[in-house]
């Protein structure tokens, strides 16, 4: 009697048998498929022959032998039963050799698979989604990275080279489609260019191709080019001739024509570039195919161009077309047209309007640029009149530059024609400052702030040679700086106080004051320079003619002085100035005089006559004679010098009176003592007259 367990020993058993024939059948069919399919390919993708297998029966097997595999594996994997059996001996083998056969399955359904897409490209005609989709699927099996085997065989580069040639013969066709649908054309003349677009209103066709074409990553960039340099860059930059159109052969298109040179004054305005822009984005918009909710052709090229497209408009359009004026300001629609144009951009989905805010941000800033520019040319302006030759000048009556209380702290006198023009400038930008609003009058106060500021820079570096050498230009570049200075001090009320002003002021009459002492230090130089002539040397037995000589050369070049000045100067400058260097004048001769020992009678009556010369001409050099006793302080110590030369003792003795003539005023009595020594030789009379030159 058979047991139980002997049995279930024998159900075992059998199981074990059956499922080896089931293994070894599998195995055997994987390896005819495989030959099949090794015979396929390598017909067209190593030999390149044809074979005698039907294609699409050899995929049908390969899909049941794929379900058959799948029915084996299964029961490999969850029959306890049977794996319990073959544990002790044979799992492992069997197991491996399923394996095997079934990775090489898999590399030959693989193939096969291919092979298959590339059968369907011809069928699939101008369908470039489901050509894009076919190429897709090979690129994907042909990429797969979890397959050993596959890119080793000997086909895998002939595959791959069939993939390329056939993905570029797609690109090839996409892009002769494209360009039989929308046509770009250049014509380039001697001087011109023709620029034609035509568009084919046929969106079915133009959606499937330009999908297609987004799909395959299509590089736009040369067509962005094109739009950017013969279209969007001549509109924005120059004059042209534009004509958007709809023909009768189901065409929309554009036709641009303009100069390659053209001057800057002929550039359109802003409103012009806008509209023309318009027109050419609605023409453009034929081919403005959606290609998802948020992306379209426009929205495409924009990627590309969109920046430099609102950098060239900015520069080369909105910058130029600030307003000049406040009443060009005020009369202005820049602003409104720059924001409309922005949110016609936006809805032609060529600016993202999350994303894409240069323009607007311009048009809220268009009145700072306003006031920025408004100001820049007002400082250009006053820069222009400032570099103006000095020489050119006028005369300013006293009644135009006194205080209303009465006060002349400035007189009349000549100043330089650019100067009362930098006048009539600096009063119009102040009757704007009232009447502009907050923001522009603190700029306008600023602005002649800065004029005022740039004033002395600007003079003395565009006459820098002229202020060293030539006296007038010195005497009205003094004159300029405190007309100026007067002009702020007048207008303080109006300016608010503004300390800044005050310094300017101060700076603008310590420039003139320091450039016109400079003037004076020169002519103080060649006076002593002239002078050296004067020589006189104890010992000395005639006088010569050089110090006559250098006298009348001092005086030539204080008359000089007097022809430059006396009309240009205030009086009281022109007075001041020049007895000041008659001054110096005086006391050179005065004392190489008192340098001398010993002076005898032809000597002194030299000197007397030299100094004649001094007392004829300088007091000539003031519109009234007399002023010179006032202004020149050592004048009549120089005539008293004359007539001492020219005196005896007693006559001295007499001028001296005890310490109570007129001598006293300018001489101490040990001076007068030193010139009776040197004129007189030693006798009784002489020392009597010295005991009676005494100081009270």
């Amino acid at each position: 009697m058979i047991t139980s367990d002997e049995s279930m020993e024998v159900e075992i058993l059998k199981q074990d048998l059956d499922a080896r024939k089931q293994i070894g059948r599998i195995v055997f069919k994987i390896k005819d498929y495989q030959d099949k399919v090794k015979q396929i390919v390598s017909g067209y993708y190593g030999d390149f022959l044809p074979n005698c297998y039907d294609n699409m029966t050899i995929m049908k097997n390969g899909k049941m032998l794929e379900e058959e595999i799948n029915k084996v594996v299964t029961m490999v994997n969850h029959d306890t039963t049977w794996q319990l059996s073959m544990a002790q001996e044979h799992i492992q083998q069997h197991r491996e050799e399923l394996s095997d056969a079934i990775t090489g399955y898999k590399t030959s359904y693989k193939l096969q698979t291919i092979h298959s897409l590339f059968e369907m490209i011809p069928r699939s005609g101008d369908d470039y989604q489901k050509l894009i989709s076919i190429m897709d699927k090979i690129k994907l099996l042909l990429n797969d990275g979890s397959d050993p085997i596959f890119s080793k065989l000997d086909c895998y580069q002939s595959i791959r080279l069939r993939y390329h040639e056939e993905y570029q013969m797609l690109l090839y066709n996409l892009n002769k489609k494209f360009e039989s649908l929308i046509h770009f054309n250049e014509k380039l003349f001697q001087n011109t260019k023709a620029v034609t677009i035509k568009i084919k209103k046929n969106e079915d066709q133009l959606h499937q191709v330009i999908v297609a074409l987004v799909n395959t990553n299509y590089n736009v960039h040369r067509m962005c080019k094109f739009l950017m340099d013969n279209v969007f860059e001549p509109i924005i930059t120059r004059p042209v001739s534009l004509t958007c159109n709809e023909d009768d052969a189901g065409y929309a298109s554009i036709q641009l024509s303009y100069q390659l040179k053209s001057s800057d004054d002929l550039r359109p305005n802003h409103k012009t570039i806008f509209q023309r822009m318009m027109e050419t984005f609605y023409c453009l918009g034929h081919m403005n195919i959606l290609i998802s909710e948020r992306q379209c052709i426009f929205s495409i090229i924009a990627q590309h161009i969109k920046g430099t497209l609102c950098k060239l408009l900015i520069e080369n359009c909105l910058q130029n077309d600030i307003p000049d004026t406040i009443d060009e300001m005020n009369e202005s629609s820049m602003v409104r047209s720059i924001q409309e144009f922005n949110k016609f951009l936006t809805e032609m989905f060529f600016l993202d309007y999350q994303h894409d805010h240069v323009l607007d941000e311009y048009a809220s800033k268009v009145e700072f640029l306003f006031q920025k520019k408004f100001c820049t040319n007002i400082v250009s302006t006053a820069l222009d009149v400032i570099r103006k030759d000095l020489h050119d000048m006028i005369l300013v009556e006293e009644r135009e530059t006194h205080f209303s209380n009465g006060s002349d702290i400035f007189s009349s006198c000549m100043v330089s024609k650019s100067t009362i023009e930098l006048k009539k400038l600096l009063d119009k930008i102040l009757s704007e400052v009232s009447s502009a609003e907050k923001e522009l009058s603190e700029r306008l106060v600023k602005t002649i702030a800065t004029i005022l500021e740039r004033y002395c820079i600007e003079v003395e570096k565009n006459h820098e040679k002229l202020l060293l050498k030539i006296p007038q230009q010195t005497a009205l570049y003094h004159n300029n700086c405190m007309y100026l200075s007067f002009w702020l001090q007048k207008n303080a009320s109006k300016l608010d106080g503004n300390n800044s002003f005050m310094l300017i002021g101060s700076a603008l009459r310590d420039q003139s004051t320091k450039m016109f002492n400079n003037q004076l230090q020169n002519q103080r130089a060649l006076l002593l320079q002239s002078l050296k002539g004067f020589e006189l040397k104890n010992g000395i037995v005639e006088l010569g003619p050089e110090p006559q000589k250098s006298v009348r050369q001092c005086i030539r070049q204080l008359d000089l002085l007097k022809s430059v000045w006396q009309t240009v100067l205030p009086e009281n400058t022109y007075k001041s100035s020049i007895g000041g260097l008659i001054t110096i004048f005086s006391a050179e001769i005065i004392k190489r005089i008192f340098n001398l020992e010993d002076i005898t009678a032809e000597i002194g009556s030299g000197l007397v006559s030299v100094i004649d010369v001094a007392k004829e001409k300088a007091p000539l050099l003031f519109k009234d004679p007399t002023d010179i006793s006032i202004v020149v302080k050592n004048w009549m110590k120089l005539m008293q010098l004359h007539k001492i030369l020219d005196a005896s003792l007693i006559e001295i003795t007499e001028l001296w009176a005890e310490g109570k003539g007129p001598l006293t005023l300018n001489y101490k009595a040990e001076e007068i003592k030193h010139l009776i020594r040197a004129l007189f030789q030693n006798t009784k009379h002489r020392q009597i007259c010295l005991g009676s030159i005494v100081q009270l």
